[in-house]
């Protein structure tokens, strides 16, 4: 009795661990890639270096070119035999195993010449919506000084300091020359500094980022009056500063004190 008790007791440990690590399973990769005239007639140069992996390497770079042929490769040249439009295809692999892919028409005019490819749109990444690393940062819409509405959504595609403070807060104001180094350091790679701010005087918080030096942040007004309903309740800020840092696809990379949000911690997703 006790020999089939202690493998029933085996059974449900290895049941139960394998739950912990389907619940801590890797991430993805992301595939992206660009392309631009090559040296030549008909050519084409394509660069899939933008393709990310959140929590692992991209080992493998697969391509359909969309003319029958295929390729290998993080950048590739390819000449084409004859004008028209070709649906290419980046398939990448991961060390886990995992792909990703990304599909771009290319069009070529009958003179060989390659048309400019459309502005890269950056998706929100296909991971679950929380406020951990490696979650989706939650979507949310508020007002400027100037009552222009923000969307989180706006910004994918850009990496984002998003900080929750407040004017009146001296621990909040000695951060912002901190923040105001990392964003004049990386504002040309992409970085963005979104404040929101729960304060009853928007007016006079604007103010004073505007007098001191710090009007290229985003301010954005998070009403006291919504209680419960404030962008800062439901991403569960309960003290100020408090600031994460979200990549180009929308997930949240770091979550902490922002004068603990290093260079380190933004330069891989520029």
């Amino acid at each position: 009795m006790r020999k089939y008790m202690l493998r029933a007791f085996g059974i449900t440990i290895l049941i139960l661990l394998t739950a912990v690590v389907g619940a801590f399973a890797a991430e993805g990769p992301i595939a992206q890639f660009t392309y631009s005239p090559g040296d030549g007639p008909y050519a084409v140069l394509f660069d899939a270096s933008g393709s990310t992996d959140p929590d692992g390497e991209i080992t493998s770079y697969q391509w359909t070119f969309g003319d029958g042929t295929t390729g290998s490769g993080e950048k590739v040249a390819h000449t084409y035999p004859a004008a028209g439009r070709f649906s290419v295809t980046l398939v990448v692999f991961d060390t886990a195993h995992a792909t990703a892919t990304a599909t771009e028409t290319v069009t070529i005019a009958a003179d060989g010449t390659v048309s400019a490819p459309p502005v890269p749109e950056f998706a929100r990444a296909a991971v679950p919506v929380g406020l951990n690393v490696g979650n989706a940062a939650p979507e949310f819409s508020l007002t400027d000084a100037a009552g222009k509405v923000h969307s989180l959504s706006d910004y994918l595609g850009k990496v984002v300091i998003l900080e929750f403070w407040r004017v009146g807060c001296p621990h909040c104001r000695a951060t912002m020359p901190h923040l105001k180094e990392l964003y004049e350091r990386y504002k040309d790679d992409g970085l963005v500094v979104v404040l929101v701010t729960p304060d009853w005087n928007m007016a006079a918080t604007q103010s004073y980022l505007d007098q001191n030096g710090y009007s290229d942040f985003i301010n954005l007004w998070d009403d006291p009056s919504k209680g419960d309903d404030q962008v800062t309740a439901k991403y569960k800020v309960w003290t100020v500063p408090h600031t994460l840092l979200i990549d180009r696809h929308g997930v949240i990379r770091y979550t902490g004190y922002p004068n603990k949000l290093l260079d380190s911690n933004i330069v891989p997703w520029l």
